[in-house]
């Protein structure tokens, strides 16, 4: 069945094209030809009329009525084998005179024919009119050939009757003068041969035009077909916009569709890589304690709380990523209030598990009254990436500061390792851009905090640190007003120092708690 619809509904433009084309030109070939055909046989039998009415009028005048008889005297010059013969008949239908004598033509003309002007025609077989135009050689010739073709081919013959009013000198009378050579012998007959011949070479000449002119139309959407082919074979990443009007708004949003298409899969595939970028860190402090546990360094007591935790936090990054990999463009940061100390808080003491080997010491400089004002997990992801960098790079010490104004949360976090070159701080920004190719890494953390930063009309600024390493100061813009954390108002300023399995109280006098332990209160 589809192979039969197929046949009779061609898939491909450029054949549906051809078919509707010719078909539309046979019918308007036909319609044009039957009318230009007919207004010429129309014409044709009116000219015919006329000269067999004037053949009429001629005989009418060399006729004479004298002692109750009709005489014609014919001139010698008047050819007696003219192509026409003539019949003169009285008003009672009697035949009065007759050119020749010839009994089947006369049994041929009607009665009611005679009683009024008319054009009529008179069908014969070919050996009658063979005998009605005995003495003409060329058209016995023809008439040959049609006897041979078809032995039972009738001939038309033409005829005019033309009635004649009584006068003075002449009775009323009725001359009926027939055509003597039949209309299929006549030039006039054989344009409907012709026709058919002109048709078929008008189709055959039409086609390859078509053709021509449908290669030449549908090239617009043939180069489109090839684009569609190119872009799946990954040759080519967008639509030619350059085409013609009526392709252009249809070119227009397929390319839509493609960067649509293009964003969404690149957000999908950073969201993962985000993603597992993100784990890391909890996955490593999972790590440690782990191994922790092996060494009987902690507790199964000591290590459930961090290895729960850190499954959470797993499990609030997966839901995390999976919410940003379906946020729409435009979508309405959250407008929660966050104090920083504690998140950074938790920070620390999740990297401080990872690089405990390294034995790095993190300080916080953190007023309680600073907020950040947004969704937690985003705060996180920034500073976790930065602190981590951070981490990965000093020597020993980190500091992590913060001030914040009417419009502004900034966070300093600044190191003692190697630094960042002046030519790379915003290389290292772009995802994949690392400055020391020797460390382990993939160089998408900074580059996700760019990002996030950026949703926040914020920035991240890379300078170097007074403790001679980096500095990277991270700028957050505040949607609203920042509140005012009365718990925390009495304090106005906690230095947290943290290193493994040591208390400290450094040298500005605040003071200090082992974040290891997470106490919520001061030592005393």
């Amino acid at each position: 069945m589809k192979k039969l619809l197929r046949l009779f509904f061609p898939l491909s433009l450029r054949v549906r094209f051809l078919l509707a084309t010719a078909a539309v030109v046979l019918v308007l070939s036909l319609a044009y030809g039957m009318v230009a055909l007919i207004g010429y046989s129309v014409s044709f039998d009116k000219t015919t009329f006329r000269l067999l009415r004037g053949e009429s009028n001629l005989f009418y005048t060399l006729a004479k009525w004298e002692n109750n008889k009709l005489h014609v005297e014919l001139p010698e010059n008047i050819d007696k084998q003219s192509p026409t013969m003539t019949l003169i008949y009285d008003e009672n239908g009697q035949l009065l005179w007759a050119q020749r004598d010839v009994p089947w033509l006369m049994k041929m003309i009607q009665p009611d024919w005679l009683k009024s002007n008319g054009f009529h025609e008179i069908e014969a077989d070919v050996n009658d009119t063979s005998l009605l135009l005995s003495g003409d050689h060329s058209i016995q010739q023809q008439l040959q050939e049609v006897r041979e073709d078809d032995d039972d081919a009738e001939m038309t013959h033409s005829v005019a009757v033309n009635v004649y009013p009584a006068t003075s000198r002449m009775p009323k009378l009725t001359i009926v003068v027939v055509d003597t050579i039949p209309v299929e012998l006549k030039s006039s007959y054989m344009v409907w041969s012709w026709f058919i011949y002109v048709l078929s070479a008008n189709l055959l000449l039409v086609i390859p035009l078509l053709w021509v002119a449908a290669w030449w139309s549908l090239r617009p959407i043939e180069a489109l077909a090839k684009e569609v082919r190119e872009l799946e074979e990954h040759n080519r990443e967008l639509l030619n916009p350059a085409t013609t009007r009526e392709l252009t708004s249809l070119v227009r949003n397929l390319n839509r569709l493609l960067k649509s298409e293009r964003e969404r899969y690149d957000k999908y595939r950073t969201t993962l890589t985000d993603l597992t970028h993100s784990l890391k860190t909890p996955l490593a402090v999972l790590q440690s304690t782990l191994r922790s546990l092996r060494s009987e360094k902690m507790s199964v007591s000591d290590a459930e709380p961090v290895m729960l935790e850190q499954i959470s936090r797993i499990s609030q990054q997966i839901g995390y990523y999976l919410h940003r990999a379906s946020m729409r463009g435009g979508t309405l940061l959250s407008r929660e209030l966050h104090p920083v100390a504690p998140l950074l808080d938790n920070l620390t003491s999740a990297l401080n598990k990872v690089y405990q080997r390294k034995g790095v010491n993190i300080s916080l400089d953190i007023s309680p009254e600073i907020s950040f004002v947004g969704e937690q997990n985003d705060f996180v992801e920034v500073m976790g990436n930065v602190l981590d960098n951070a981490c990965k790079y000093c020597l020993e010490f980190v500091e992590i500061s913060a001030r914040q104004t009417d419009e502004h949360l900034y966070i300093v976090v600044e190191d003692d390792g190697p630094g960042i070159p002046l030519s790379k701080r915003e290389v290292i920004f772009d995802r994949g851009q690392r400055v020391d190719t020797l460390r382990p890494g993939q160089g998408v953390g900074l580059a996700v905090a760019r990002e996030i930063t950026e949703q926040y009309e914020g920035k991240i600024v890379a300078g170097e640190s007074m403790l001679g390493g980096a500095r990277m100061e991270v700028i957050l813009v505040a949607s609203i007003l920042r509140r005012k954390m009365n718990k925390y108002a009495h304090t106005s300023r906690i230095t947290l120092s943290i290193r493994y399995n040591r208390l400290q109280i450094p040298a500005c006098g605040c003071l200090t708690w082992n974040t290891n332990s997470l106490l919520t209160g001061p030592i005393s």
